[in-house]
C-alpha cells in the first residue's frame, strides 16, 4: 500500500518569513513544481460516510492539472499522520474506478453510496516547497498558509507539513524541532479535510477518549511502548487544541487524562526500559505539564460538586467567588499552553517517543529488553503492580490522605495498564477475567478519587455553612467502607494475564 507519513505543526505566533530565516531552510532546496496556489475540493456524502471510515477523497487543482488523492488512516493513530496515499490525475472529474483496492472501493461497491457522493467543501493553500536532508531522512517541507470553505463559513489557518520522502520517521520530529528555534511551532493532529469538516459540523469538535490500543501478538517491548506513548500523547494533543477554542471542562479532563496515561506507560515501563537520563528529563517535563493543568482542572471538579449537592446551596457571593478563581486558573492555563516551553516538551516528548537514546542505547542487555516479547514483559509488570497493591490495600484506614492518595495513583496506573495490554491477551478466559478486574479497578478508583476530592477541596463548609463537619465525616466513612469492600473482592480476583 503507498504510505504518507507526515507530521503538521502549527505556527503559534510569527510568520513563515521567520521560519524561512532558519539555516536548515536556507540550505534546503526550493521545489517549485510542489508549490503555488492549490485549490482543492473535498468529497463526500451528506451524512460524512467517508469522514466516518477514515477516508479522504479530493480533487487538487494547480497550473491547470487535477489530481485526485485517496487517503485513508492506518490502524494506529498517533501524532505523525501514517496514511494510505493514491493519487490519480484525472481531467477534473472525480474517477471513482480508481478506487479499486482501496478502502474507498469497498464502501462504492455499494449503489447509493457512490452516487451520494458530492462536493463537500474546499481549501485553498498558499504552498511554498522546500526539500531539505536531515539527520539521514529526506523530508519535503511545506509551508502552508490556507483558507478552507464549507456551507457559510471559512477559516484560515497557517501550518507546517514534514513529510517523509526517505529515511526514518523520528528525524521528521527532530527536524521539527529544530525549526522551532526560528518561530514557535505547536503539534498538530489536525488535517486539511478535518479543519473542513469542523466548518460542516461543530459535533466534530468534542473531547477526544482513549482509542483502544492493539497490540501483534509477537510484540516487542519497545514497539509496545511507541505504540502505547502515540496514542496517549495524541490524545493529549488532540484535546489541547480543543481547550485553547473552547476551555470546555471535559475537554481539559480528556487532555489531562491522555497526559497521565503517558505518564503511566512511562511508569509501567521505566524500570527496565527507560531509565536513561533523557527519559529521566521527559519524566520532569511531563510532571510540569501535569501542574499546569491541575489547577484548572480542581476547579471545574469542585465546582461540578457545589453544583450536584441537591440539599445544599452555596451562598452566591462564595459561588462568584469560585468562579472568579476558575477563570484566572483556565487564563494562567491557557498562557502557559500558547509558551514556547510548553509547546517544546510536546515536540521534545514526541522526538523521544520515536527515536529517542532508550531505543538506540547500546549498553549490555538494553537491546535485549527492547526486543523482549511484550507478553512476557506485561505479565511480570502487571502480577508486580498488583502484589503491591494488595500489600498497601491493608492499611486503607490507618493512612493519612496522600497515602490513600498514593494508592489511588498506582490502582489508576494499573488500570491504565490493563488497558494497554488487553489486546495481548485474549482468550475467551483472559477476557472475561480482565473485565471483572478492569470493573473493579474502575469502582475502586471512583471511591477513593471521591475521598481524595474530599481532602483537595477543602472543607465544603467555608462555601456551604449549611453543611456540617460531621456530615463530611459521614461521607468520607460511608466512603472507605465502600473502598475497603471493593478491595476486599479485588484481593480476591484472577489475574487476567496469568
Amino acid at each position: 500500500m503507498p504510505r504518507e507519513i507526515e507530521l503538521k505543526l502549527e505556527l503559534a505566533s510569527g510568520t513563515a518569513e521567520d521560519l524561512l530565516t532558519h539555516p536548515l531552510l536556507n540550505k534546503a532546496q526550493p521545489l517549485p513544481k510542489q508549490s503555488g496556489q492549490l485549490h482543492a475540493v473535498y468529497f463526500d456524502t451528506d451524512d460524512h460516510a467517508l469522514h466516518r471510515e477514515g477516508i479522504s477523497l479530493r480533487i487538487r487543482r494547480r497550473n491547470g492539472k487535477a489530481i485526485q488523492t485517496i487517503k485513508a488512516e492506518g490502524p494506529h493513530k498517533g501524532i505523525a499522520m501514517d496514511r494510505g496515499e493514491w493519487e490519480t490525475p484525472v481531467d477534473g472529474e472525480l474517477d471513482l474506478a480508481a478506487a479499486c483496492g482501496t478502502p474507498l472501493g469497498k464502501l462504492i461497491a455499494d449503489k447509493t453510496m457512490r452516487v451520494g457522493i458530492k462536493p463537500a467543501f474546499s481549501v485553498e493553500t498558499d504552498r511554498r516547497a522546500f526539500e531539505a536532508k536531515f539527520d539521514g531522512a529526506v523530508i519535503e517541507v511545506a509551508l502552508d498558509c490556507a483558507k478552507a470553505s464549507g456551507g457559510d463559513r471559512t477559516i484560515t489557518f497557517s501550518e507546517i507539513e514534514l513529510e517523509l520522502r526517505q529515511g526514518k520517521a523520528g528525524a521528521l520530529f527532530a527536524l521539527a524541532r529544530r525549526l522551532s528555534e526560528a518561530a514557535p511551532l505547536r503539534l498538530s493532529t489536525v488535517a486539511k479535510s478535518e479543519r473542513g469538516y469542523r466548518l460542516l459540523d461543530e459535533e466534530v469538535l468534542r473531547p477526544v477518549r482513549a482509542g483502544k490500543i492493539k497490540l501483534p501478538k509477537d510484540a516487542t517491548c519497545a514497539e509496545t511502548f511507541q505504540v502505547i506513548a502515540r496514542s496517549c500523547l495524541a490524545q493529549m494533543v488532540e484535546n489541547e487544541a480543543l481547550v485553547r477554542l473552547t476551555q470546555e471542562p471535559d475537554a481539559l479532563h480528556q487532555m489531562r487524562v491522555g497526559l497521565r496515561r503517558l505518564r503511566a506507560a512511562i511508569s509501567l515501563f521505566r524500570s527496565q526500559l527507560l531509565s536513561d537520563s533523557e527519559s529521566a528529563e521527559i519524566r520532569s517535563n511531563l510532571r510540569w505539564a501535569g501542574q499546569a493543568l491541575g489547577a484548572a482542572r480542581d476547579l471545574d471538579v469542585f465546582i461540578e460538586r457545589l453544583r450536584s449537592m441537591d440539599d445544599a446551596v452555596p451562598d452566591p457571593s462564595h459561588m462568584e467567588e469560585i468562579e472568579r478563581r476558575r477563570t484566572e486558573a483556565y487564563r494562567n492555563l491557557l498562557e502557559t499552553l500558547e509558551s514556547h516551553r510548553f509547546m517544546d516538551v510536546i515536540l521534545q516528548t514526541a522526538a523521544w517517543i520515536e527515536a529517542g537514546a532508550w531505543m538506540a542505547s547500546g549498553e549490555k542487555g538494553r537491546k535485549s529488553v527492547r526486543e523482549r516479547p511484550a507478553r512476557d514483559f506485561a505479565a511480570a509488570e502487571l502480577s508486580r503492580r498488583f502484589k503491591r497493591i494488595r500489600k498497601l490495600a491493608k492499611h486503607l484506614r490507618d493512612v493519612g490522605d496522600e497515602e490513600r492518595h498514593e494508592l489511588r495513583i498506582r490502582i489508576k496506573k494499573l488500570r491504565y495498564g490493563t488497558e494497554f495490554f488487553a489486546s495481548l491477551f485474549t482468550s475467551a478466559k483472559a477476557s472475561k477475567r480482565r473485565k471483572t478486574f478492569s470493573s473493579l479497578l474502575a469502582e475502586l478508583q471512583e471511591h477513593l478519587g471521591d475521598l481524595n476530592d474530599l481532602a483537595v477541596g477543602g472543607s465544603l463548609a467555608m462555601y456551604l455553612p449549611e453543611v456540617s463537619p460531621k456530615r463530611l465525616e459521614r461521607q468520607r466513612e460511608k466512603l472507605l467502607d465502600k473502598s475497603e469492600a471493593s478491595l476486599r473482592v479485588l484481593a480476591k480476583a484472577d489475574p487476567f494475564w496469568l
